[in-house]
C-alpha cells in the first residue's frame, strides 16, 4: 500500500511540476500583454510565490520517491 502512495505522490508531482513550467510560458505571454515582461520565461521561477510553488512540488516529489524506496507492499 506503501509503494502505492509513492508511486501516485511521484507521479502526482511529476505532472504538477510539468504544469508549473508550461505555465510559466502562459504568465510571461499575459505580462508581454500588459506590456511589461522579462525576456526569459525561468525569471519569473525566481519570484517569491513560483519559487515556493516549485521547491514544494520538488519536495513532494522527494518526499514520494522516499516512501517508494522504503515502503512495503502489503
Amino acid at each position: 500500500m506503501k509503494k502505492s502512495v509513492g508511486l501516485i505522490g511521484m507521479i502526482g508531482g511529476g505532472l504538477c511540476l510539468s504544469l508549473e513550467i508550461y505555465m510559466l510560458r502562459v504568465l510571461q505571454g499575459l505580462e508581454k500583454a500588459a506590456g511589461s515582461w522579462h525576456t526569459n520565461a525561468w525569471r519569473y521561477a525566481e519570484s517569491g510565490p513560483c519559487l515556493a510553488a516549485l521547491i514544494l512540488t520538488a519536495l513532494i516529489i522527494i518526499a514520494s520517491a522516499a516512501v517508494l524506496a522504503v515502503g512495503k507492499d502489503e
